[in-house]
């Protein structure tokens, strides 16, 4: 890339949005980190870089979604027929490819200007390297959306609140709909209560009694309950990143 063979270039990707501090930066404050980072980093001395480019690339980074596969295939079709024309990277092919990726991509549209007939697609669709995000079934992402909502961490205040609330409301109105009604049979079994909740009997006074316990025990119930579930979700979630991290490390391995 360079026409000295004594000297190189070296290239520095900084990710940033179009727009922010970063990207209005002036190209003289980037060289400069850029100098900076490669001094840092023991690459090279910073009076050793004789010279520096800023190319501010917008849209770098393919965005997915459902119907991708359909559009890219539209524009596909269209370009198979256009001679002499080579797509390449990340946004030519609208494809996240790994920056080596991208760059066989561009030496094998220059082998294939020069004679070669590369099918260029093919580039970085191995499984291994593959990092395209596959188009989901409906079923699938609805399976995925449920995962989530269950693996959500539940709000142990608002859990305990609300079973409480209910708990406490419930026996209230049961209470003061037998204390109503009367009769032998008016509540034989929600009687019982008064065993546990002392204090507590079929009356409108009773009813606030055994509200106020119903309040209580719900309310230790629901958090005890939100509590113990997030414990065992965070657990859960731990294993899983455990065995990926063990299986990232062993693929890092393999390749010594």
């Amino acid at each position: 890339m360079v026409p000295d063979e004594g000297k190189t270039c070296l290239g520095l990707e900084y990710f940033c949005f179009e727009g922010d501090s970063f990207w209005t930066s002036s190209d003289n404050d980037l060289i400069e980190l850029g100098k900076k980072e490669l001094e840092f980093l023991g690459l090279v001395t910073a009076n050793e870089v004789e010279d520096g480019l800023v190319v501010r690339m917008p849209k770098a980074y393919p965005i997915y979604d459902s119907a991708y596969r359909e559009s890219l295939g539209v524009v596909r079709t269209f370009l198979k027929d256009v001679r002499n024309f080579q797509v390449v990277g990340r946004n030519g092919m609208h494809k996240y490819n790994n920056q080596d990726h991208s760059m066989l991509t561009a030496m094998l549209a220059a082998e294939n200007i020069l004679g070669s007939h590369h099918d260029l697609w093919k580039v970085n669709t191995e499984q291994e390297h593959h990092e395209e995000i596959s188009a989901e079934s409906e079923e699938q992402a609805a399976l995925k959306m449920a995962f989530a909502g269950l693996t959500h961490r539940i709000d142990q205040l608002g859990m305990a609140t609300a079973l409480g609330a209910v708990a406490g409301l419930l026996t209230f109105a049961a209470t003061v709909w037998l204390s109503i009604i009367g009769g032998q049979d008016r509540g034989f079994h929600l009687e019982l209560l008064g065993q546990y909740f002392w204090g507590y009997s079929i009356t409108v006074k009773g009813a606030l009694i055994g509200m106020g316990y119903s309040f209580f025990w719900g309310f230790l119930f629901g958090w005890l309950f939100a509590y113990l579930r997030n414990l065992f979700f965070a657990f859960f979630l731990y294993l899983v990143k455990r065995k990926e991290e063990l299986l990232t490390f062993k693929d890092f391995l393999d390749h010594f």
